[in-house]
């Protein structure tokens, strides 16, 4: 019996884990990957700074970091601009960029040394499930309770899955599409958005350039885009589904469903690594809140409804307005993806 299941060991599960193990709970962390992994999405925004200071890793991801943007360019429609994140009496905000590699090895480490649990599972993970309410979850042989299920998993959607449900599309079909060059970008981070679609790149390490492009209604991977064209590929590349989604419930009677997992918006919108730790900590204090008696179940879980989906609008609707200003008809392709 543990408090916490959280099923995914990524930014979102280790964010849960290291909170809620920080204030006294019991946590089992539950993976399928051996770490290390690869993952795309090394660049976060300084506003996560206050986070990681939260969890005790700030330090950590600082001394990883090596390089520290200030501003980001941006083009569109030929004009370019330079935008900076924010000031206050300290200097100018900087982002991280960080390998993906090295966060989860500082979240997760920190999270075993605050006592949570680590298994790596061989089997399927299956919700153990009581009149309505989750109570434990199975793999490996083993059955564990818990008075709280954490999801996790990601794009995988492992909860919403099992639960017969599917997520809800609010978008046409996107895909993103993703590689790295071994060389050097003037810029740190250049975001350049046209009729067809945007284009993302950044200085990710010293020696690594990231791009990243999304062109609506194509579902091909593109060529690098042409200001980084002579730089030789390295790494890995690939693509994935962006498609607006949320879960039909993102939390309900003893689970909260965190990240990736809750709800998927575009890369554009620049948050993804934010959200995965915020709505990781946000699941671990609802549910402390219950199990301390400090909120009833009813009152945590429609609270934490509420929270993600008012993210989810907010960045759609964001995201929209900047898609409508570069193609009125950017809605038509791949529509059977609308639920």
């Amino acid at each position: 019996m543990v408090d916490l299941a959280v099923i995914g060991a990524g930014p979102a599960g280790c964010a849960t884990a290291i909170w809620a193990a920080a204030r006294g709970l019991s946590v089992l962390l539950v993976e399928r990957s051996q770490f290390p992994r690869f993952r795309p999405g090394e660049c976060l925004h300084p506003g996560i700074e206050v986070l990681f200071r939260d969890l005790g890793v700030l330090d950590k991801v600082l001394e990883r970091s090596s390089v520290r943007p200030s501003t980001r360019t941006f083009v569109s429609k030929g004009r370019r601009s330079v935008e900076g994140f924010g000031a206050d009496v300290n200097g100018p905000w900087q982002a991280l960029h960080v390998s993906r590699a090295d966060l989860d090895d500082i979240l997760l480490t920190q999270a075993q040394q605050l006592g949570a649990v680590l298994h790596i599972h061989r089997s399927q993970v299956t919700p153990i499930s009581s009149n309505g309410k989750i109570e434990g979850v199975e793999f490996d042989g083993r059955m564990i309770r818990c008075a709280f299920v954490i999801d996790a998993s990601g794009q995988g959607a492992w909860l919403t899955r099992a639960m017969g449900h599917k997520h809800l599309a609010s978008s046409p079909c996107l895909t993103a599409f993703y590689g790295y060059c071994h060389g050097h970008l003037p810029e740190g981070q250049l975001f350049e958005v046209s009729a067809v679609g945007w284009q993302w790149m950044a200085q990710v390490s010293a020696e690594v350039v990231n791009w990243t492009s999304l062109r609506f209604g194509i579902h091909q991977k593109p060529l690098p885009p042409s200001i980084i064209s002579s730089l030789p590929s390295c790494g890995r590349n690939g693509g994935a589904d962006v498609t607006w989604r949320i879960a039909p419930s993102v939390a309900g009677p003893s689970f909260f469903i965190t990240g990736d997992a809750a709800f998927v918006t575009d890369p554009s919108s620049g948050n993804g690594v934010l959200r995965a730790v915020m709505s990781g900590i946000k699941a671990a204090h609802n549910a402390r809140a219950v199990l301390t008696g400090q909120s009833t179940e009813d009152e945590a879980t429609q609270d934490y409804q509420i929270w993600m989906k008012h993210w989810f609008e907010a960045d759609t609707a964001q995201l929209a307005h900047l898609y409508e200003t570069l193609s009125e008809g950017w809605r038509a392709p791949d529509t059977l993806a609308i639920t």
